[in-house]
């Protein structure tokens, strides 16, 4: 991929005031790569051979976790389509239905690459309302998955894709004809009945061993009918939060993940603890705190159960009613 990096889409505009607020021209690209503006990226395969040389510590209570992502027992308002709602399937996989018209986050139905799925997908493609529009937040297998794709175009073939930088040859490589568009960060999409944005993370992006942030990652403001949403992809901890909250001052809710954080050490520049996600929640000023990613697929050291109980944790410590302990398949829009 020697072409050169596009840093902006001059199709689109930019959200108004970041030049001033944050003085952003768009992305920054170094040496043929994108960038994360405050964070570098700085881990290489060396860390790797020093997290996977290491002894998890979390061993023993890994093997001992029974825990399981709960499935809501009924799952009549997800499959009618009707009411308006927010809807976990999974890891990073959401369905968020506001008058009518319906979202998927980060599809991915089944097991990720070669990691098996622990919790079982409350909802089969063939049984979900029409999807409209698919909110992709970066490349890696378990968000961005060909198999799943395709299934949500063989259901929905006027299926629109939301996505980074860059995004759209894998897309079509995937999907012929794919139709869709791509921004930067700080960048709106040309949309009609809602509006959307896409921002920064602190991630990465690779798929093969030669295309190592070749495509831009970052993270969702969906604004609908009243109704804020941010959906925050993979994202370390950092200052984006807080510039996102200055720029959307009114945030309903905040769809953060939680998992895939031990070692932290080695996984806090991709991904974020509870306790970091709940910071970002609290920078973020929102009214609602959605965790994700934890649960479904085991990516790190952490015990599969670990990040949902030291949420919960938190939740009694702070006595915060905005954090919600989600149920797969059951609304957690509230009303």
């Amino acid at each position: 991929m020697s072409k050169k990096l596009p840093s902006f889409n001059p199709d689109i505009p930019f959200v108004k005031g970041v030049d001033t607020l944050l003085k952003w021209t768009g992305n920054p690209v170094h040496k043929k790569m994108y960038q994360n503006h405050e964070f570098p990226m700085s881990k290489d395969f060396s860390d790797v051979w020093r997290w996977k040389s290491k002894k998890n510590p979390y061993e023993q209570e890994k093997k001992q976790d029974t825990f399981r992502l709960p499935i809501s027992e009924d799952l009549t308002s997800l499959k009618e389509g009707k009411e308006d709602g927010i809807y976990w399937l999974g890891h990073a996989t959401f369905i968020i239905r506001v008058k009518g018209i319906h979202f998927i986050t980060d599809p991915v139905f089944k097991k990720a690459s070669v990691i098996k799925r622990w919790s079982k997908l409350p909802i089969e493609p063939s049984d979900m309302p029409a999807i409209n529009f698919v909110l992709m937040s970066h490349d890696h297998r378990d968000h961005c998955d060909k198999a799943s794709l395709r299934k949500m175009v063989k259901y929905n073939p006027e299926i629109r894709f939301f996505s980074g930088l860059n995004m759209s040859p894998i897309l079509e490589k995937f999907l012929k004809g794919a139709k869709g568009q791509e921004a930067g960060w700080y960048q709106q999409y040309k949309t009609e009945g809602f509006e959307l944005y896409f921002l920064p993370t602190r991630h990465w992006s690779k798929r093969g061993l030669t295309d190592t942030n070749q495509r831009l990652w970052g993270s969702f403001i969906l604004k609908i009918d009243g109704i804020t949403i941010y959906f925050g992809g993979d994202s370390g901890y950092g200052s984006h939060y807080k510039d996102i909250a200055k720029l959307f001052p009114q945030i309903d809710y905040a769809i953060l993940g939680i998992g895939a954080y031990e070692p932290e050490w080695f996984m806090e520049d991709n991904h974020s603890s509870p306790s970091k996600s709940y910071k970002a929640f609290k920078d973020l000023k929102a009214k609602y705190f959605i965790p994700m990613h934890y649960g479904t697929f085991d990516l790190s050291d952490e015990p599969i159960g670990k990040p949902q109980r030291e949420l919960e944790r938190i939740k009694a410590e702070t006595r915060d009613s905005g954090i919600i302990i989600p149920t797969l398949g059951a609304n957690l829009m509230k009303r």
